[in-house]
């Protein structure tokens, strides 16, 4: 992606975000430098500035929902345009950890050893950032897979990140045709928009 493309959906999102709060931000919200990024890059889980957070800014809003599907974006964590995917029709869950990651498909059961290599190491980086900063992170999206468990349609990194962190628990966006399988698989708390 060109600079051009890059500055032009960072732009986009700071006035999405600044119509959506109301509020005037500065033009470096949310940015985070190649080098805070680079130097998380191969640390262990029990060494990321995200170990031991319980408190997570969760952004919940139906608004908050399109930063749910990760595109390229390497300003932010979760960039202004998703227009291929109805976000405002899904909904919204909270599940446990502990009891969900046991229902992932095995590719996506990654272990620590494993994350720097299996995920993209820039997108990691700036997950463990953003959610360590405390700025507001969405839901991931959970599907289905057709082979059995869950897999993740956007927020893989998200999702490790706050799975090593000390939150018990994580809130998701799903198909509302999905909730009746899911909930015979997984006990999720369903949230009323």
């Amino acid at each position: 992606m060109t600079n051009n493309r890059n500055d032009a959906a960072h732009e986009m999102w700071a006035i999405a975000w600044r119509s959506l709060y109301g509020e005037k931000h500065p033009e470096e919200l949310f940015r985070i430098s190649r080098d805070e990024i680079d130097a998380m890059e191969g640390l262990s889980p029990d060494k990321w500035p995200t170990a031991g957070m319980t408190e997570i800014n969760w952004d919940l809003s139906v608004q908050g929902r399109k930063y749910t599907v990760d595109l390229p974006a390497p300003g932010v964590l979760q960039p202004a345009d998703c227009a291929h995917v109805d976000v405002g029709s899904m909904v919204l869950g909270k599940a446990s950890f502990s009891e969900f990651d046991p229902l992932l498909h095995p590719r996506f059961r990654l272990t620590d050893s494993m994350l720097w290599t299996e995920l993209a190491p820039p997108n990691l980086g700036r997950a463990i950032l953003h959610i360590a900063k405390g700025w507001p992170i969405s839901p991931v999206w959970l599907c289905l897979h057709e082979e059995d468990g869950f897999h993740f349609g956007g927020g893989i990194h998200r999702y490790q990140v706050l799975k090593r962190s000390g939150s018990p628990h994580f809130y998701f966006l799903a198909e509302p045709d999905d909730v009746p399988a899911m909930n015979t698989l997984l006990t999720v708390q369903w949230i009323k928009s």
